[in-house]
């Protein structure tokens, strides 16, 4: 029922073709030519119809119409990379022709009126619908999507899910931070959960309170899927556990992204979830998902997503992604500012693999140590991995907080009180071995992480770090709640 509903939804809206091309297909032979086209094809589109991009690509398009493959992807990597900066800087004058120079805000979607109405509109495709991102060293970018555009960002996230095993109609359940992603207006559409299986479930902190509601929600409700983030996730396990509470359903699958996926936290979920599926997945406010966990790593979706790396100011391969699916407003060569190690892999079947092998987060997602190195997120991963094979797995969660140039604050979260001394005289061990015997560094055992959910989660968190989760900067109704974050963050 739910899936033939989702099907004429689909053809009534006018993206069932789209939905096919997104999420059912897969490009798992000829890769790199299948790229190759999708990438002539959007920049011979921009080439001639994007103010911003208007005849940047004539000489390339010329040059590498007869190149092979190899000579082709070379040549494009020496194109200009762009920033967020750039894009907000540009504004819409990265928008096609026709949607350059109109007030956006006299086409924005509105969830209005009557359920029949706002089909009707979406039908239509008299709309944009904004999408505002945050970040702590660039300027809001403020997207406006086409209907078009929309549904491929959309679709990638259920290109995800579909790959876990889900299916639309089958009921989904959704435990986000409240105020955060564009959430609020999303939540609109919780009126017709009935018909889509959709359901949010909001917090603005992770204790008990907020854990027992879920539990109730998941038990009454009963989705074949969860949508969280990494760590809240692990502090859903971790509560469960702590004070015995009755999970009578658990989803058969859980789908985490967003955040640092540590080892502890995935064995942690997977021993209080039995019978989920817990998989990882990539993407951004910008471009949607792009990436679902597979053997090896992340596979890259390359029907809508071309992803490269450049060496950044320190030699670490940052993320360049180009959105093969969108040409509205097109993201081409989008320098991600995230680290990660890009490989193409071949399996016996002739099967090919378009993988990110590590991902280690923003590039300023690292700690300093006192002699100029740099220790990313993989770093405090086998360090925790390494505690954990001498104390009975006994660690499930670690934050690391920067004090200064010279101190570090590492919090732990651990099953058994009993270890809490053998854990710190280890960690102390390890850290003054590996990382640096001149500084100093503070344990704490906490029952929590104390986080505001309204900033992005990261296991590192340096001094005046301040990204807000997607969707909050550029939004004048969210500016209090803006406010108060960053005095609460740069003035403790």
């Amino acid at each position: 029922m739910g899936k033939r509903l989702y099907q004429n939804l689909f053809r009534f809206v006018g993206v069932k073709k789209l939905y096919e091309q997104v999420v059912v297909k897969d490009r798992l032979k000829d890769v790199k030519s299948g790229i190759r086209e999708d990438l002539t094809e959007l920049l011979s589109s921009v080439n001639q119809n994007n103010p911003f991009f208007e005849g940047k690509f004539s000489d390339f398009l010329r040059d590498n119409a007869k190149a092979d493959n190899e000579t082709f992807f070379a040549n494009y990597a020496k194109l200009p990379a762009l920033s967020k900066e750039d894009y907000a800087h540009a504004g819409q004058s990265v928008m096609t022709t026709e949607f350059s120079k109109i007030d956006p805000a006299s086409m924005e979607l509105r969830v209005e009126g009557r359920p029949w109405e706002s089909l009707r509109r979406l039908r239509k495709g008299n709309y944009l619908m904004p999408m505002a991102t945050g970040g702590s060293s660039s300027l809001p970018l403020v997207v406006h999507m086409t209907k078009h555009h929309m549904f491929s960002m959309l679709f990638t996230f259920f290109k995800c899910w579909y790959r876990m095993g889900w299916r639309p109609g089958e009921r989904m359940l959704i435990f986000y931070p409240r105020n955060t992603y564009n959430i609020d207006d999303m939540v609109k559409f919780n009126r017709f959960s009935k018909i889509t299986g959709f359901r949010y479930h909001l917090f603005d902190h992770i204790n008990e309170e907020t854990v027992r509601g879920l539990v109730e929600d998941l038990n009454s409700y009963k989705p074949k899927l969860l949508l969280v983030f990494p760590s809240p996730m692990n502090m859903i396990a971790h509560t469960i556990r702590r004070f015995q509470l009755p999970l009578k359903h658990q989803p058969p699958l859980i789908n985490v992204s967003g955040e640092t996926f540590f080892d502890c936290q995935r064995k942690n979920i997977a021993e209080v979830f039995t019978e989920s599926k817990v998989e990882d997945s990539y993407g951004s406010v910008e471009l949607g998902e792009i990436a679902h966990e597979t053997e090896g790593g992340l596979e890259i979706f390359a029907n809508a997503a071309y992803v490269e790396t450049e060496p950044n100011e320190a030699g670490q391969p940052e993320m360049v992604v180009t959105s093969l699916a969108t040409q509205d407003f097109p993201f081409i060569r989008y320098k991600m500012k995230d680290i990660a190690h890009i490989a193409f892999e071949t399996d016996a079947q002739g099967q090919e693999r378009f993988l990110i092998k590590r991902i280690e987060g923003k590039d300023s997602n690292f700690i300093m140590s006192d002699k100029g190195q740099r220790f990313y997120p993989s770093f405090f991963n086998g360090f925790v991995n390494h505690l954990n094979q001498q104390v009975d797995d006994t660690i499930i969660e670690v934050k690391v907080y920067e004090r200064d140039q010279t101190e570090l604050e590492v919090q732990f979260i651990v099953r058994n009180s009993d270890m809490q001394s053998r854990v710190e005289a280890l960690a102390l061990e390890f850290l003054r071995r590996e990382l640096s015997e001149n500084m100093d560094y503070t344990c704490r055992f906490v029952d929590f992480i104390d986080h505001d959910y309204r900033r992005k989660y990261r296991v590192i968190q340096r001094i005046g770090d301040v990204e807000f989760a997607g969707g909050m900067v550029g939004d004048e109704r969210k500016n209090a709640t803006i406010e108060k974050v960053e005095a609460e963050t740069l003035n403790p």
